[in-house]
């Protein structure tokens, strides 16, 4: 190799290794994240040996439980009747072998732990415990809820392999997935005896705090916390607070999926709408099998035999809608199908991750559907595919709405960027799409409801959008809802996105006969509904800038939305 080109060898290799150095810096302290823009001011050359390292962080301890729900029912004699294979892969890669005669535990003291818990899911007028087992090669305990077979929600027994009968007495082991709810606390209390003021600060210690932190934010001294911790680990036999934290993340999402179907019927309090809870007040995903074997996560709301629209969610989104949307879109005479971008939710990744292979598999479920003529609707990031669903189904489309439309393709940074960290993040990271896979693979193991409620306020940087969330606040539990999860199984859907994004600045549209309709904030600080006319050339039928607003357009006027879609 020449002097000179192994000179500019070197020197790109050091700026990818300083990256990485950077990123993984970063990662350790989620409260500077935001310093990951400052990392992508300037292009980084690709370095292979660092964007391969995203598969090792997507299978490291510190994606508790895999990103995936794990389910094994045990029948009454001990024995294996089915599991999922995320309840496969935490059993044998933690716990012990699977089988039709028995269970075989590593550590002995498991079956005794899973045998109490039994008796006491039988003898106690509950409808789930909380066990905890021993791992074999590692000291972090693997915990796990136990809930009888017939209760298991019919979201978790989807694609269980079956092996045996599953008779009466049968049980579910439940293992966590790395997501956000409520009710976890409560079961805490019950089953290890924890204190209020301990639940308090363990649910403090979850969201992120710092010792420090939690004592201002509980009114107490530094010196009260950490006694109250202390005790936490005497209760849970733990002894670092690394374990607790993980712990506590494996337990959450599962907190939400069983809780939620035997909550006691509230009395007294008055009924109030909110946000919160959209995942689990939505109605129940299902799974389209596509030609090549992936599976296509969607959910449908309102009315079955209303007018077809078919939606592309926003990026690092999913097909969770705002709650009221189903009784909206019922009221309305609308039938709204929202799949899940392949890698998002839980969608299969696609390997050729492209516009029109995600408009091929989004037209495979409209057409497995039966639907010959629909709308078609793009918001945020989800524009790009929209428009190609669009243009390969031609006249099959009657009309397309692009509500605060992402434009593909990467953009220059402008003086008004400066103030929004959230755009800067967009524009640099189209520049350096490569490194999308380890940035959200670290992203989706250590964020939590706090960061993520940090960057929508971020995103916040017009007037509008502030008063917007000053004025609803639930807006924010909604947003980090679906956000939650859209990462639950994977953060490979929105990296591809990013690189998809990246490499489409200009999209084929010969085939779109559809009038095209913008919706865009007057505020919106990532685009101007000029640049998205000049992105899809000046097609747009109508456009419509709403005042007063600029991300947020999609949250704040959802039920006008609708209505225009309804008006067909």
């Amino acid at each position: 190799m020449a002097p000179a080109r192994r000179a500019v060898a070197e020197s790109s290799k050091s700026q990818a290794a300083l990256a990485l150095e950077t990123i993984y810096a970063i990662a350790a302290q989620p409260d500077r994240w935001d310093q990951i823009v400052d990392l992508l001011a300037e292009p980084v050359a690709e370095d292979p040996a660092v964007s391969g390292l995203a598969g090792l962080v997507s299978v490291s301890p510190l994606a508790p439980g895999g990103g995936a729900v794990g389910v094994l029912l045990v029948g009454a004699g001990g024995g294996a009747c089915a599991w999922n294979a995320a309840g496969e892969a935490v059993f044998h890669q933690r716990l012990g072998v699977i089988a039709a005669r028995g269970l075989s535990f590593f550590n002995p003291s498991n079956h005794e732990a899973l045998t109490r818990a039994r008796a006491q899911l039988r003898s106690v007028p509950s409808h789930q415990v909380i066990v905890k087992f021993v791992q074999a090669a590692d000291e972090t305990p693997q915990f796990a809820y136990l809930i009888a077979a017939a209760d298991l929600p019919a979201d978790l027994a989807v694609g269980l392999a079956r092996i045996a009968p599953v008779e009466e007495g049968a049980v579910a082991l439940v293992f966590p997935a790395v997501e956000a709810t409520d009710h976890l606390w409560a079961n805490l209390r019950e089953s290890f005896g924890l204190t209020p003021a301990e639940t308090r600060l363990a649910a403090r210690l979850r969201d992120g705090l710092t010792l420090k932190d939690a004592a201002a934010e509980l009114g107490v001294a530094v010196n009260t916390v950490r006694n109250q911790l202390r005790a936490i680990f005497d209760k849970l036999g733990l002894s670092r607070q690394s374990d607790l934290i993980r712990a506590l993340t494996q337990l959450t999402s599962l907190a939400g999926l069983l809780g939620e179907a035997h909550a006691p019927v509230p009395v007294g309090p008055a009924v109030a709408a909110t946000e919160r809870g959209a995942v689990l007040a939505s109605p129940p995903i299902q799974l389209f099998r596509l030609a090549d074997g992936r599976n296509l996560a969607w959910r449908e709301y309102g009315d079955p035999g209303g007018r077809v629209v078919l939606l592309a969610h926003q990026g690092l989104g999913c097909s969770v809608l705002p709650r009221g949307s189903d009784a909206l879109a019922r009221d309305l005479g609308l039938r709204l199908i929202c799949p899940e971008r392949p890698g998002a939710g839980r969608s299969d990744p696609r390997p050729d991750f492209s516009l029109g292979g995600v408009a091929d598999d989004m037209i495979a479920l409209s057409r497995g559907l039966g639907i010959e003529r629909l709308q078609v609707a793009g918001f945020m990031a989800g524009a790009p595919f929209a428009l190609s669903v669009a243009a390969r189904l031609g006249p099959a489309v009657s009309r397309v709405l692009l509500a605060s439309a992402r434009p593909s393709g990467q953009v220059a940074e402008t003086a008004q960027d400066a103030g929004n960290r959230v755009v800067l993040f967009r524009r640099r990271i189209l520049k350096n799409a490569w490194m999308s896979d380890l940035l959200f693979s670290l992203l989706r193991v250590q964020l939590n409801p706090r960061q993520i409620e940090k960057f929508v306020r971020s995103a916040a940087s017009a007037p509008g959008d502030l008063a917007y969330l000053r004025a609803h606040p639930g807006v924010l539990e909604f947003i980090v809802d679906y956000i939650t999860e859209s990462l639950a199984v994977s953060s490979r859907g929105i990296a591809d996105e990013v690189k998809c994004a990246a490499r489409n600045p200009r999209l084929d549209l010969a085939g779109l006969t559809a009038p095209i309709t913008l919706w865009h904030g007057a505020e919106d600080p990532m685009s101007s509904a000029a640049e998205v006319s000049t992105w899809i050339g000046g097609r747009e039928q109508e456009t419509r800038i709403v005042p007063d607003v600029g991300h947020f357009l999609p949250h704040k006027h959802w039920p006008e939305v609708m209505a225009w879609l309804a008006e067909e």
